[in-house]
């Protein structure tokens, strides 16, 4: 049996490019990864953000973000003229209706200036995982062009847990899960197939949500005072096999962990998720994808300086001085077992909870803003490339069409 490749990649949004844009900074920071000896590049959702900024409550689960476009006069700038490239599937057609003509020409430019920064990628041997939020907007295109699908008698949050002891209230509608059962969840798998044209692999948002999900009554403000529903289960990963082929998925199971839910991801095979900078531990599971940080969590180094340093020192293993402290953290996280690791670019730099992306459940409008201030750098190329290769993380090549 040939054993499974052990690889490393980093997590940044394109809104955290200098330019935030798909414009010469994303390329250049893919040849920044294969100078790294990277094999993965993770992003947020590409879909429109809401008046906050997240995209995690879109007007739709399809459509690209204008914002993200290459500029006018620059080298990976397109026009959109034509219909060559334009996106297939029924919601582009729903997604005009909704948004006005002038949306059809956006999304052609969106498809093909993201599928050529995705050969491109995948040319250098780069892959690229995208990120699909579990539910979407009130207001969405989505909810309005499918009322059926959605039980608008509750709205989605989440249970008081050890992170979040008084829990969490999100306002999206929940899903008539028996109603996308009946049809063979067949909005679901276009929205996947959707993703996965744009990506190479998928993390599914809220994975607990698909076991059971956590449901206020409309009136309802207090998030403790929720009840749970039951998720749609094995019965949707299976139509996601049989419709994919496989599962080529990371599911988020972060928050408040029942049996029900651990059950889940082992029947379906799926490595979940641990995250140095959320845990009180270091136990964390060998099959699962071990992150230094979210999009939603502290940065590793304002998790090491409040809690870690003092907690868990035996993490920095094999530091000589202080200053060498954090460059051994995060060795020792990639020596780990697990198959893939993921960097967030803020820990690559050592960046303390300023430089934090998002900080849940606040709408003080610094959320969804860090970005690099300027290109990261060979030197930090080349140190990032040594410790994966210490680490037998090593880029295999250019991936397969």
């Amino acid at each position: 049996m040939v054993a499974p490749a052990r690889e490393s990649g980093v997590l940044l949004h394109i809104t955290s490019l200098p330019s935030g844009r798909l414009d010469e900074d994303a390329y250049r920071f893919v040849d920044w990864l294969v100078a790294a000896g990277q094999s993965w590049w993770q992003v947020l959702p590409l879909h429109i953000p809401d008046r906050h900024g997240s995209p995690y409550a879109s007007r739709s689960a399809f459509a690209g973000h204008e914002g993200l476009l290459a500029p006018r006069g620059t080298r990976f700038y397109d026009s959109g003229e034509g219909n060559d490239g334009e996106p297939e599937g029924e919601w582009l057609e729903e997604w005009v209706r909704f948004a006005g003509e002038p949306e059809r020409r956006v999304q052609i430019r969106f498809q093909r200036e993201w599928l050529s920064l995705k050969r491109y990628a995948n040319d250098c041997g780069i892959r690229l995982i995208g990120d699909i939020p579990l539910y979407v907007a009130g207001d969405s295109c989505d909810a309005v062009t499918h009322p059926d699908l959605f039980d608008r008698s509750f709205v989605a949050g989440a249970a008081p847990s050890p992170n979040h002891p008084e829990g969490q209230r999100w306002g999206m509608p929940v899903f008539d899960w028996p109603t996308h059962a009946a049809d063979g969840f067949s909005w679901w798998l276009e929205r996947l197939e959707r993703e996965l044209e744009l990506c190479d692999r998928l993390r599914i948002d809220h994975f607990r949500g698909l076991a059971q999900f956590w449901q206020l009554a409309l009136d309802e403000p207090d998030p403790v005072n929720g009840s749970w529903g039951t998720g749609p289960g094995e019965a949707f990963f299976e139509a996601i096999r049989n419709r994919f082929g496989g599962l080529p998925l990371i599911v988020e199971d972060l928050g408040l962990i029942t049996p029900d839910v651990i059950a889940l991801r082992e029947e379906i095979g799926v490595p979940g998720m641990n995250v140095v900078a959320r845990v009180a531990d270091i136990d964390w599971r060998t099959d699962s994808v071990l992150y230094t940080s979210t999009h939603d969590s502290e940065t590793l180094a304002g998790w090491w300086e409040r809690w870690g340093r003092e907690n868990q020192p035996q993490l920095a293993a094999g530091a000589t001085s202080t200053d060498g402290e954090y460059r051994a953290l995060l060795q020792n996280i990639l020596a780990v077992e697990n198959e893939l690791v993921i960097i967030a670019a803020q820990d690559l730099l050592g960046l303390g909870n300023e430089a934090r992306m998002n900080r849940p459940g606040t709408v003080n409008g610094g959320n969804w803003k860090w970005k690099l201030e300027q290109p990261l750098t060979g030197a930090q190329a080349r140190m990032l490339s040594g410790w994966v290769a210490l680490a037998g993380r090593e880029r295999l090549g250019p991936v397969e069409a």
